[in-house]
């Protein structure tokens, strides 16, 4: 196990600075993704991971939350992440950058580690490696070293549901409520993890309510935490739903009609990017309803569901990154060697172009 972590992990990493370094160094930088400067210059390899939603988390981290009514602001994101950045870069001196990408990287590993444990609940070890690599060089991989939360959204999920397959409670409620810190998305976990409760017992309703079912009502505190603090602060507990719909257009909308509202622009970049993730993570789900467990199932299905429902397929290629049961149906799906190198070829291949770009300020999901 460690030994295919630490591979996994450090080789990716490694080509993914690689491919950044080629991005910046022969690529031109367009900076389109850089709002909030830095407050100190920063070396290449540290600033190519500063893009886009990096810089509500850098203003967060460094000077609070602040909301303006029907106006794109940072109440849009949540706090575990920036929260951390923030104590963390005053342990460092002010370096919030680098208190940011120490956190991803650290989050990552975790992350990878609690994966690698939930797959062997219920996989052979060569199933665990695979889905572990795959994920390592997925193509929106790079997010992962990022000063984004993919890395630790992934550490508290996966973390939440390897306890409430073990069976303690306590210990899932308590990461769940950290992943609903993380992203509003964390809400998802209860439908999952309320269904291997309750399948446990039978569907019994005189065995399901015990105390230890109240463990999982702690996956929505972390909304509710951050709400209370937004009502403190601003009069608003729901000036994080306000944002995304004034500031990024993201309303509750049919999850059929996001494709709808994208089709025009079909055959474009960004798009056809987050279509085909879209997609990948769709098949993922039908192949998965016979060959993972029940609750893996459901949660695919509704974090593919609730990113849908925001009205457009934007980010689709980042979202799926941390819906963890995909890669084990990956995994599954190449035991045959020729299968698993061709996807890996062009997982990579794909890796190397999207981090180039992000690298040099160019959109990615």
């Amino acid at each position: 196990m460690l030994y295919s972590l630490a591979r996994s992990f450090t080789l990716s990493r490694a080509l993914i600075v690689a491919f950044a370094a080629l991005g910046y160094f022969f690529s031109p930088s367009i900076h389109e993704g850089v709002s909030v400067p830095l407050s100190a210059p920063a070396p290449w390899f540290l600033s190519a991971w500063y893009h886009w939603d990096a810089n509500w988390y850098m203003s967060i981290a460094q000077h609070g939350y602040e909301w303006v009514a029907g106006q794109q602001c940072n109440v849009a994101f949540f706090p575990l992440y920036p929260w951390m950045m923030h104590f963390f870069g005053w342990f460092l001196r002010g370096q919030y950058l680098l208190a940011g990408i120490l956190i991803s990287i650290s989050c990552l590993l975790g992350g990878f580690t609690y994966l690698y444990r939930l797959i062997r609940l219920d996989f052979n070890e060569r199933i665990a490696d695979r889905a572990i690599w795959l994920l390592a060089i997925f193509p929106t991989s790079f997010f992962f070293n990022a000063v984004f939360t993919e890395s630790l959204f992934l550490l508290t999920s996966v973390a939440c549901f390897y306890y409430g397959r073990r069976g303690r409670w306590a210990l899932a409620g308590g990461w769940g409520l950290l992943a609903s810190l993380t992203r509003i998305s964390g809400l998802l976990l209860l439908v999952p993890l309320a269904f291997e409760f309750l399948s446990r017992r039978g569907f019994s309703p005189a065995r399901s309510l015990r105390p230890a079912l109240l463990w999982l009502s702690l996956i929505p505190a972390g909304v509710a935490v951050y709400s209370a603090y937004l009502y403190a602060s601003f009069g608003q507990p729901l000036a994080f739903a306000s944002a995304q719909a004034s500031g990024w257009g993201h309303v509750i909308t049919p999850f059929w009609q996001s494709f709808a509202s994208e089709f025009h622009s079909l055959f474009s970049y960004g798009v056809i990017w987050d279509a085909a993730a879209t997609l990948l993570l769709a098949a993922c789900i039908v192949l998965g309803l016979k060959k993972l467990p029940v609750s893996y199932s459901l949660y695919a299905l509704v974090s593919l569901l609730f990113p849908l429902s925001g009205g457009t397929m934007a980010s689709m290629s980042r979202y799926v990154l941390v819906v963890f049961p995909m890669f084990i149906i990956l995994a599954i799906q190449s035991r045959r060697k020729p299968f698993y190198w061709t996807i890996s070829a062009c997982f990579l291949l794909l890796l190397a172009v999207s981090t180039a770009a992000f690298a040099t300020g160019r959109w990615i999901a």
